[in-house]
């Protein structure tokens, strides 16, 4: 079975949890070095790198192995039946990895929230706007969309800069250097950890808003949907 789509209407029945991630890592890491989890109570982001240990807990944020992080959201989401939700397949096949016994199952109940056909397709106005800054040949991304007004999320521009994976790269050769005690950081690395930090943790949240936003959408262009709309305003 196929995996869960904006334009499914699985997406659109679906009442049940969702358990939202995002993944932080250089392209040649076979595992995520920061992942941010939202679960039924509310966001965590979580530390993977041991070289990052010290920098995690400086931020009081929680270290744990990726395979172990992995295990327990497969876990949770199976015990709650609740879908797996990442803005692409790259969330889900670093699952799938991390989890080979219960590959099938990620596949089949993994909600892909990447938005960019469903706004190509309904709202083409706002997929041309979002199009712009990735040019002629260009796909829109998560930011692309949070950054239209009518979108309505108030994404922090100052992150629009952030290159997690430059960061990561500099953070790893900074702390290797001194033996990874984070307080030898110059503050120029300091602000960067931070700023990583916030873009992985925005990144889920602002997925959730792009996702919520759809939903109303689609609801509102459904036969009746626009009667309803108006009545509950």
């Amino acid at each position: 079975m196929s995996g869960v789509t904006l334009q499914s209407a699985r997406f659109r029945n679906q009442l049940g949890p969702v358990i939202w991630l995002d993944v932080e890592k250089r392209t040649a890491d076979t595992e995520p070095a920061l992942t941010s989890v939202h679960w039924s109570d509310g966001l965590t982001t979580y530390v993977h790198d041991l070289i990052l240990g010290e920098s995690a807990k400086a931020w009081k944020l929680e270290f744990q192995s990726w395979p172990q992080l992995a295990a327990g959201i497969v876990r949770g989401a199976i015990a709650t039946n609740s879908l797996i939700g990442g803005y692409t397949i790259f969330e889900r096949d670093l699952l799938m990895a991390a989890c080979p016994e219960d590959a099938e199952w990620i596949k089949a109940n993994y909600l892909n929230a990447n938005a960019a056909r469903w706004f190509k397709k309904h709202r083409p106005e706002l997929h041309g706007e979002a199009l712009r800054p990735a040019g002629k040949w260009g796909k829109p991304g998560l930011k692309d969309f949070l950054m239209q007004p009518e979108v309505g999320y108030p994404y922090p521009k100052y992150l629009l800069d952030v290159h997690p994976g430059s960061i990561l790269g500099r953070l790893r050769d900074l702390l290797d250097k001194r033996e990874g005690v984070h307080r030898e950081l110059t503050k120029a690395a300091k602000r960067d950890w931070r700023n990583l930090i916030e873009y992985n943790r925005q990144d889920v949240l602002g997925m959730i808003h792009l996702v919520e936003y759809v939903r109303r959408e689609s609801t509102a262009q459904e036969p009746g949907g626009n009667a309803m709309k108006q009545a509950q305003q």
